[in-house]
């Protein structure tokens, strides 16, 4: 457990230690600390969604998407100020669209994020030295309200967390686990009363393929953990299989596609969506899907030995298209077939552009913004 041990000290600012108790009533108390988010994007603001392929912003007026885009960017660059530039240009590029003054910025990563929106451990700035990390990326979102955006209030928290509360919100129910399929796994928990948990929610670290052989993959030292089945690498390493035509580097077993990079992966994606398109290569291709959605079945089964799940919102680049229906259908299969108590979960998908901008929209409500708007 020494990834462990490195780890959750970032995330918590504390020292790791194990005590031992002598029996179970000297074990601390459960605490539970819901935590409410805003729910309103009124008035003008952005959003954005650091992702491990791209930076995704969005231009919102009272709730109305006005304005979205796409920015690629490389994660494993080590410069920190490569990331502010990013990120600053396309937050940018996408304010300049609103018809008046920015009121607020709504704001989603990947990895821990702090209850004051300060960058304790997010992973897509994992090449960054510790000590630089520390200064420069722990305060990054806050320093780019306060030096690009004249101090505008911002508030930033865990992608997988904006998932569910986007899927709340849509649905309006709550007991919804959403999930992101995008260059990683990333899923959040609402509770009935559409509520945040308090509890981490990077489950793509999460133990789930318990073969000694499963994949490995670039940020742990674990193998099986459940990014490399409920992404695009799950897509990407079934390529080949799906019948895809692939260039050599795009290969399972290039170097390329066994990297930090997420670019490759992105590009090969994009190959696996336009073979679903040829009506001779999709009766093949659409295996790929059938195997993600069998994946994504036992994934929401586990989930539900410590989550009470009744509605599951899946989103992100790897369900764009009928691949999405696929995997849905094949989810709801395995749940019938092995977990017969678990028959009544709805699954829910949003329109095309909620899958790609659903989070940055969700987002963009999260923070109160200084003044309250009378027109």
């Amino acid at each position: 457990y020494a990834f462990e041990a490195a780890t959750m000290p970032k995330i918590y600012a504390t020292a790791w230690a194990v005590d031992i108790v002598s029996k179970l009533e000297d074990l601390p108390l459960n605490k539970e600390v819901p935590v409410v988010c805003g729910k309103v994007a009124s008035g003008c603001r952005i959003a954005f969604d650091l992702g491990k392929s791209d930076v995704k912003t969005v231009a919102v007026k009272d709730g109305e998407v006005l304005d979205s885009a796409e920015t690629e960017w490389d994660v494993t660059n080590p410069d920190p100020q490569y990331h502010y530039d990013v990120i600053v240009k396309a937050m940018k590029n996408t304010a300049a669209k609103l018809p008046g003054a920015l009121e607020a910025i709504g704001g989603s990563a990947t990895g821990a994020v702090s209850a004051d929106s300060e960058a304790t451990w997010c992973d897509c700035f994992p090449n960054v030295p510790p000590d630089v990390y520390k200064k420069k990326v722990v305060p990054i979102f806050n320093d780019i309200a306060k030096n690009e955006f004249g101090g505008v209030p911002i508030k930033v928290i865990n992608d997988g967390e904006v998932t569910a509360v986007a899927g709340g919100q849509m649905v309006g129910e709550g007991c919804l686990f959403g999930i992101s399929l995008g260059s990683s796994e990333g899923s959040g928990y609402v509770d009935k009363d559409g509520n945040l948990t308090g509890w981490i929610n990077e489950n793509a670290y999460n133990p789930f393929d318990l073969n000694p052989e499963g994949p490995t993959n670039v940020w742990s030292p674990h193998r099986g953990d459940a990014s490399m089945f409920l992404g695009q690498r799950a897509a990407t390493r079934l390529a080949k299989k799906g019948g895809v035509d692939l260039p050599e580097d795009m290969m399972p077993e290039h170097p390329n596609m066994n990297a930090a990079s997420h670019v490759p992966h992105a590009q090969c994606l994009k190959k696996i969506q336009a073979a679903m398109k040829d009506p001779k290569k999709e009766p093949q291709v659409s295996k790929i899907y059938q195997s993600i959605g069998v994946y994504l079945g036992y994934a929401v089964a586990q989930y539900c030995e410590y989550l009470d799940i009744k509605n599951v919102l899946i989103l992100g680049r790897v369900t764009t298209g009928h691949g999405g229906e696929i995997m849905m259908e094949y989810a709801k299969k395995v749940l019938a077939a092995d977990f017969p108590e678990l028959a009544h979960i709805k699954f829910h998908t949003p329109t095309e552009h909620m899958k790609r901008v659903g989070q940055c929209v969700a987002a963009a409500a999260l923070p109160e913004a200084k003044r309250q708007r009378t027109a």
